[in-house]
């Protein structure tokens, strides 16, 4: 086949009424699907890619071992560098390891399942380093204290390293991968929508091909639709190594497909079409031929269960404690803005819908809920902003200076670590609302959302935080409670000191 694709004459790939396919002229297609597709989609960028993090992986463990040695070896134990120095050369051992995991160039590993990896491969490795060191009789004594010290930060700045390369880097071209989809369907609007948001994949959706020819020189989420399926072999020789397919209703139609697209790519990934399903920790069984699917809502299982509770208790205490100072000096700051009680209270859903006291430290004024019901009645814009999302972007009744300062900062839901020690709470979870917001959910959600118990932070609040709406938070929501893993709510409680920090999206 000819190295061309079909486009309407005169017209740019994204404009134009599908009709307008009937018009077509052959164009070479390195110029249909640009510079991304013809030039930064080879082995070159690739490596380039894996070399830039693995520099990233090795600036964190170095990092993580120099404040190891400053901070125990050499202040305390009085030991030279040089012995230190002596390891570096081991270094590679962690780089073979992430290697191993598929961490190089890491094309398709989501944000969590990169914490996985990262994290237990950093765990053996370090292990493997200590074992290694008593078995031959290394000849000098390395600090232990040291070697624990630099295991602990090395698990939280590696990951920290990475993400932070893959979000600077994710501008420079040739950095993500392209990938084409084919169908034309809401599972590929969707896929289009999940790759933009997800920094870690690193695929770009360069092209979508339909299967029956309709909708060309049209655009699904601003990506071009170019041509059919008979185009996908031209593109497979200009690098294309990915394509995600939209099942079509056909099966037969599906299978061949996937067996034609299967001899020009490397990697053919079906896109599943069920919704609110698990898609971590999914099962595949093979039923005699058939293909068996086993879904399981993780965070209802017991054992996870207890897992999750552990995590509570040992994080919560030391959060708490390191959280008190700040706490009392908030009080301190209210109660100088304004007369009234520095905690507020409000009891709202928990664990199996029992009532629960939800603390915070004080924000709004003593007579908040009349200064809202004025503002509204004043402001139709406030009112719908209130109603869609319940939150108000200059709220009228936040303490000016003091209260806006700590819930910019979330500084105000603090106390809530100590019920997370207490149980009525978790460190990671759906949050919870009010009685007037938890009657905007679906029956089904909420009788889901009741079997957990509530958290501090959640998905929702670190990925859309007072951006989105209801129908956001129950997507999100949902997602952790059937995909639960300690990796994500490591991942989630880390993200969440990102988005304090940075103040994104709190009012």
């Amino acid at each position: 086949m000819a190295e061309t694709l079909k486009v309407p004459a005169g017209r740019p790939m994204h404009a134009g009424p599908a009709s307008a396919a009937a018009a077509a002229q052959e164009v070479p297609v390195a110029s249909r699907i640009g510079p991304v597709g013809a030039r930064h989609s080879g082995p070159g960028r690739r490596l380039l890619r894996g070399a830039l993090l693995a520099f990233s992986d090795v600036s964190a463990l170095f990092t993580a071992g120099t404040i190891a040695y400053f901070g125990w070896a050499q202040s305390v134990r009085g030991q030279p560098a040089e012995i230190y120095l002596e390891l570096l050369p081991l270094s590679v051992l962690f780089l073979l390891g992430y290697a191993r995991a598929g961490l190089y160039p890491g094309f398709g590993i989501g944000a969590v399942a990169t914490v996985r990896l990262l994290s237990t491969w950093t765990s053996f490795t370090f292990l493997l380093m200590a074992a290694t060191s008593f078995a031959v009789r290394a000849p000098h004594h390395y600090a232990r204290v040291a070697f624990a010290l630099a295991w602990l930060l090395a698990l939280l700045l590696v990951p920290l390293f990475r993400f932070a390369t893959l979000r600077m880097a994710r501008r420079v071209p040739g950095w993500l991968e392209p990938v084409l989809l084919v169908g034309t369907g809401s599972q590929v609007r969707r896929t289009i929508q999940a790759l933009g948001d997800a920094v870690s994949l690193g695929y770009r959706p360069l092209a979508v091909l339909s299967p029956g020819g309709g909708g060309v020189g049209e655009s699904i989420e601003g990506v071009p639709v170019i041509g059919d399926l008979d185009d996908s072999v031209a593109l497979s020789k200009h690098g294309i190594r990915t394509v995600f397919v939209e099942p079509r209703s056909d099966e037969a139609a599906t299978s061949r497909d996937i067996e034609r697209l299967q001899a020009h790519f490397r990697h053919v990934v079906v896109l599943r079409g069920l919704q609110d399903l698990p898609v971590e920790g999914v099962v595949i069984r093979n039923l005699g031929g058939l293909l068996g699917i086993e879904f399981n809502n993780r965070l209802l299982l017991f054992r996870n269960r207890v897992v999750k509770r552990g995590l509570d208790i040992v994080l919560g205490s030391l959060a708490f404690v390191l959280s008190l100072p700040i706490v009392l000096l908030a009080c301190l700051a209210v109660k100088i803005a304004d007369r009234g009680p520095a905690f507020y209270r409000q009891d709202r859903e928990g664990l199996d819908g029992n009532m629960i006291p939800v603390w915070k430290i004080r924000t709004m004024y003593t007579d908040s809920e009349a200064r809202l019901q004025q503002h509204l009645a004043a402001d139709p814009a406030a009112r719908a902003a209130w109603e869609e999302r319940f939150k108000l972007e200059n709220d009228p009744r936040v303490l000016p200076g003091v209260g806006r300062i700590l819930r910019r900062f979330s500084l105000d839901e603090l106390p809530q670590i100590w019920q997370v020690v207490t149980g009525e709470l978790s460190l990671v979870g759906p949050r919870p609302f009010p009685d007037y917001h938890l009657e905007k959910f679906e029956p089904g959600f909420r009788a889901l959302r009741r079997r957990v118990r509530p958290g501090v932070t959640g998905l929702w609040q670190v990925m859309v935080r007072s951006e989105g709406g209801v129908e956001e938070q129950q997507t999100y929501d949902t997602y952790y409670i059937r995909n639960w893993s300690i990796w994500m709510d490591l991942y989630i409680l880390a993200k969440t000191v990102v988005v304090i920090v940075s103040g994104r999206g709190a009012y």
